[in-house]
């Protein structure tokens, strides 16, 4: 094998290993940005009161 053909081949797989990790990357920023949403929700859940007289009228805002 000549050098110029490994050291080619060589910086395609660098160049995909690049792109995987940025992938990765992005797969993981994704992540963190669901679980700040569902923790939000969680605790907006917890700390917000039922409306008042939502019972007798019909109207649930936990539907």
């Amino acid at each position: 094998m000549e050098i110029s053909s490994v050291a080619s081949q060589a910086s395609a797989v660098k160049e995909q290993m690049s792109e995987y990790q940025l992938g990765i990357a992005a797969i993981k920023q994704a992540a963190d940005t669901e679980k700040q949403v569902a923790d939000t929700l969680a605790k907006n859940a917890t700390t917000v009161p039922p409306a008042k007289g939502a019972e007798e009228a019909g109207f649930s805002t936990y539907a």
